[in-house]
């Protein structure tokens, strides 16, 4: 990892808003006199959501910027997340995955104990990215998906204990089901059979399935991009921006804006679906014969200082979910 700070373009009072959470330091509130374990520093390794829990299926809070410190609280059973302090959430606190933060000390991070929404759930650990469905079977909708490393709350099994229920927040009712087989987890004999009768993975849902929630309306534009970065000579080399579009209803496209010292940029983009689309724009329109599906990449040559921006968008305009993607801008030199 680069040794130094990402230098970011000055913002303009509409972009202010949008770029707030990507700072070079992030805004934080004095730690809590309750703790008696001080926080431990750590810094960003790449631009980071962070979530209002152990889990990318959580609300996201905002976003960090790379290259960021932050002071770490504490961190999941697993070591794959860590709380941090956040004065932007209600709580003063969010969680970031914590493979993108380095941290010199890690042993001194305490344990925080991550809880269920009712309470009673026990919790596993998500072994391999997953998806999420209405139903205890694999023809029931899909709602969503959960990655490696996830920490979920199970609070219902079905009879022969190969699917589970789980608190997931992007579910109308606030539950969905997974497959056991992709979750790490002990004492399954407490988890409740939900349903008298075992559930054939093959079988028809008996009633019609919600949809999946529409993207989070996150107010960005061309004017305020979701986030801005500039590649100077002797600073940050990449960008990474995770979020999801959607064709109907939500959030119907993201702007990310990029200028570089030199003239050559990779720009890269993955999602589950070949469904997203990303064009390059400068001077106001797009560039001419750019644009990018899902599992593409490009190399492209920039003017130096000139900015560039990358507008995502879901190419299926009857899409009914959501699209989840990475973008990533790699500068060249």
């Amino acid at each position: 990892m680069p040794a130094f700070f990402t230098a970011t373009l000055p913002p303009t009072p509409t972009q202010q808003q949008a770029t707030q959470n990507l700072s070079a330091t992030a805004t934080m509130p004095a730690p809590s006199a309750e703790s008696n374990v001080p926080p431990v520093e750590g810094m960003t390794t790449t631009q980071v959501n962070v979530r209002a829990g152990a889990s990318t299926a959580s609300g996201t809070l905002g976003m960090i910027g790379p290259f960021v410190k932050v002071q770490v609280t504490g961190r999941d059973a697993n070591k794959s997340w860590y709380q941090i302090i956040y004065a932007e959430s209600e709580l003063g606190k969010g969680w970031v995955r914590a493979e993108y933060v380095q941290i010199n000390a890690p042993a001194e991070i305490p344990l925080v104990e991550t809880t269920s929404g009712s309470g009673a759930a026990i919790s596993g650990l998500v072994i391999q990215k997953i998806n999420v469905r209405n139903g205890p079977g694999i023809t029931y909708q899909l709602l969503g998906e959960l990655n490696s490393n996830d920490v979920v709350f199970i609070t219902g099994k079905d009879l022969g204990g190969t699917w589970l229920q789980i608190e997931f927040a992007n579910a109308p009712d606030g539950m969905g089901w997974v497959s056991a087989e992709f979750l790490q987890t002990g004492n399954m004999e407490s988890v409740p059979v939900l349903g008298g009768t075992a559930v054939d993975a093959t079988s028809t849902p008996t009633e019609t399935p919600p949809t999946a929630a529409p993207s989070i309306q996150d107010g960005d534009s061309i004017q305020a991009p979701l986030a801005s970065t500039f590649f100077s000579a002797a600073g940050s080399r990449a960008l990474q921006v995770n979020n999801a579009v959607s064709a109907t209803n939500g959030d119907a496209d993201d702007w990310v804006q990029f200028s570089t010292a030199n003239n050559t940029a990779i720009i890269e983009v993955t999602c589950p679906a070949n469904t997203l689309q990303v064009e390059l724009w400068n001077e106001g329109k797009p560039v001419e014969n750019f644009l990018l599906s899902c599992g593409d990449s490009s190399l492209i040559t920039t003017t130096p200082n000139s900015n560039y921006f990358l507008r995502i968008l879901e190419s299926n305009i009857n899409a009914p979910d959501p699209t989840n993607y990475i973008l990533s801008v790699k500068n060249i030199r």
